[in-house]
């Protein structure tokens, strides 16, 4: 078996890859083309983020809430019977729901730091970057009840969840995905996710760098295969492009 991933770090990148994805998305929604200095203009990035500010903490709760669960439990149906009994008790806020999906206090208050720190920057017009990150996401020693290859596949849904929704907050009805970008942010986030530092390999191809980042084959396998299987569930949403299906 694989070993298991520290849920600090996990948490910490699944949470800046959310806020890259959908942040990314909003930006090649408003400013569509190859301007590099248009979508990396932070008062550009700022003021678009600013329009769009409720819909990034609703999202982030939609996609990252099933997805700490799955990082931080091994039984589903024990989730669902605990979650029941809890709302049983009272009625549960999102900070309740999140709580429960860190589920120790202590990642949790990690997780509101990452969350509180990735929103600042972007509604200050930038992103996090790889070096801030790694120096400034809370440490700890929990571990997560899944491996290497699960983390994988929590982080292309992460990503992928978030890219899409970003999209939809601009252009509901017609989604066109970058693939440049998707690619991009895989490969960031994941090495992050198992390395946890930035990729020493900058200026190989992307099958060097992607098995640099993964770690190993089987790892390099799980990732495709997961984005293979977003884009087939995309495909059942009409407000995607022939292009998208077709891929």
């Amino acid at each position: 078996m694989t070993k298991r991933v520290n849920s600090y770090q996990a948490t910490a990148a699944l949470t800046r890859a959310f806020f890259e994805a959908f942040g990314t998305a909003i930006v090649d929604s408003k400013y569509p083309g190859d301007d590099f200095d248009e979508k990396n203009n932070p008062s550009n990035i700022k003021q678009a983020m600013l329009e769009h500010y409720e819909q990034i903490g609703n999202n982030f709760m939609d996609i990252m809430l099933p997805i700490l669960i799955r990082l931080n439990y091994s039984d589903e149906e024990k989730v669902e019977s605990d979650i029941q009994k809890l709302s049983a008790e009272k009625k549960l806020t999102v900070h309740d729901y999140l709580k429960f999906a860190c589920k120790t206090t202590k990642l949790y208050e990690a997780t509101v730091d990452e969350y509180k720190r990735n929103m600042e920057l972007l509604l200050g017009g930038m992103f996090s970057t790889i070096p801030e990150h790694l120096e400034q996401y809370t440490k700890g020693i929990q571990l997560a009840e899944i491996d290497e290859p699960k983390a994988i596949q929590l982080m292309v849904r992460t990503i992928m969840k978030a890219y899409v929704a970003g999209i939809k907050t601009v252009k509901p009805h017609k989604i066109n995905l970058n693939q440049i970008t998707i690619l991009r942010l895989l490969l960031i986030n994941t090495n992050i996710l198992i390395n946890n530092h930035a990729l020493e390999n900058e200026d190989g191809d992307l099958v060097v760098l992607f098995e640099e980042a993964c770690g190993n084959e089987d790892n390099i396998n799980v990732l495709f295969n997961t984005l293979d299987d977003m884009y087939k569930e995309f495909a059942e949403d009409d407000s995607f492009s022939n292009k998208e299906k077709a891929n």
